[in-house]
């Protein structure tokens, strides 16, 4: 089949969208209880709804430092928004870091526009104190603010997206460096996971293009694995601010051989238009990034075939590469214009989900206080980044699993 031109004017995928579920508001769509019910059903089969329950990271016990003996240290943490699941793994991973290497933890959102994000990011360092700073994301604008309170700067889990703002924020010298995600092999895979799904008919939902790199990377990858498969056929994508629980009523309502969606990022508004569209038999797949409360009853019916997660460690090893240079001047990252590539933890099946929950979101972060030691020049003088290259690579399920 000859592919379609990718592009659908704004208006008509609204109207389609008003049309198709009768409002915007994903919150709150009409068959919530029917989701509900599913929830019920996976809790009773396991004894437990998995992924449902709270994460809380216990105390660390140290045995290569006594945390006593540390110096003190004032650190802040930014991300769009900690009441999400990943925002909300993201703090307790630092505050667990932070409690055992006596650090004081600022948690902040950074704001969905440039200037809200300088104006968010001068008003918790104008406090004062704050003598560094992991953010997920940068740009050169948030790295001078940085620098004009005295604080070094960390790219977490994001990076800066042109050429031109790379340049810009490794221009500072209080700028540290990023550690990221592989944002380009997951966008391959998520395309991949439908394809070998046997879909050929699918869309795409992603954010919109130039605000965050990791997405801009995965949405690339994602049109580069359609460009390169003359049998599958891309009928549309979008891309805007949290529009993505909208654009699979459109999708549905203006393609009818559509077999597959593909997503920058999955959330629970996602699963929710997708139960308010009556799509949980399976007849259309899904496969995207990021892990939330309803991912694993999507495995378990068949419509999810694909996900990662665990960035979790990527912001404790950018809290590693913040500590080396707070408590020794150690530089881990030397070249700040190229990240650090960390590899995601794949989840293709129920059995993978469960899994995740018990290693990656239970009681042990990612991470141990010692393992992070590890990382650190004051407590293991041999570290370089050639280490962090390997723990990047070797990082996956079965890594953590073995290490616990």
């Amino acid at each position: 089949m000859k592919k379609r031109l990718a592009a659908i004017v704004l208006s008509a995928m609204m109207a389609a969208s008003l049309l198709a579920c009768g409002s915007s508001d994903s919150s709150a769509p009409a068959s919530t209880d029917s989701a509900a019910e599913t929830t019920e059903a996976a809790a009773e089969d396991d004894g437990e709804a998995v992924g449902q329950a709270d994460v809380y990271f216990a105390p660390a016990e140290v045995t290569k430092f006594n945390p006593d003996e540390l110096d003190h240290h004032k650190i802040a943490f930014s991300y769009y928004a900690f009441s999400d699941k990943l925002g909300s793994q993201f703090q307790k991973s630092i505050q667990y870091l932070a409690d055992a290497y006596n650090c004081d933890v600022v948690f902040f959102e950074s704001g969905s526009s440039t200037d809200d994000q300088v104006t968010n990011l001068e008003s918790v360092l104008s406090a004062g104190d704050i003598e560094g700073v992991i953010y997920v994301g940068g740009s050169p604008a948030l790295v001078d603010v940085a620098n004009k309170y005295g604080a070094a700067f960390v790219s977490a889990c994001g990076f800066p997206s042109t050429e031109e703002e790379i340049k810009g924020v490794a221009s500072y010298d209080n700028y540290l460096g990023g550690v990221i995600d592989d944002d380009v092999w997951a966008g391959e895979q998520v395309q991949q996971a439908l394809y070998d799904a046997g879909c050929r008919n699918i869309a795409f939902s992603g954010l919109t293009q130039g605000l965050v790199k990791s997405h801009d990377d995965r949405a690339q990858a994602m049109r580069d694995f359609v460009a390169s498969h003359d049998d599958y056929n891309l009928l549309a994508d979008n891309y805007s601010w949290g529009e993505a629980a909208n654009d699979v009523a459109t999708f549905h309502a203006s393609f009818p051989e559509l077999d597959g969606i593909g997503f920058s990022a999955i959330g629970d508004e996602i699963y929710l238009a997708l139960e308010s569209e009556g799509l949980t038999d399976g007849s259309i797949k899904i496969a995207g990034v990021d892990i939330s409360s309803q991912t694993g009853i999507y495995f378990q019916n068949g419509v999810q075939v694909w996900t990662c997660g665990g960035q979790y460690a990527t912001a404790e090893t950018a809290f590693a590469v913040l500590y080396n240079y707070l408590s020794d001047g150690t530089r881990i990252i030397t070249d700040t214009s190229t990240p650090l590539i960390r590899k995601y933890i794949a989840i293709t099946s129920y059995d993978d989900y469960k899994n995740y929950v018990q290693y990656v979101e239970g009681d042990v972060p990612t991470y141990t206080a010692d393992e992070i030691a590890d990382m650190i020049h004051v407590f293991n003088p041999d570290i370089t980044y050639a280490d962090y290259e390997t723990y990047a690579d070797t990082y996956s399920l079965e890594d953590i699993i073995s290490r616990r």
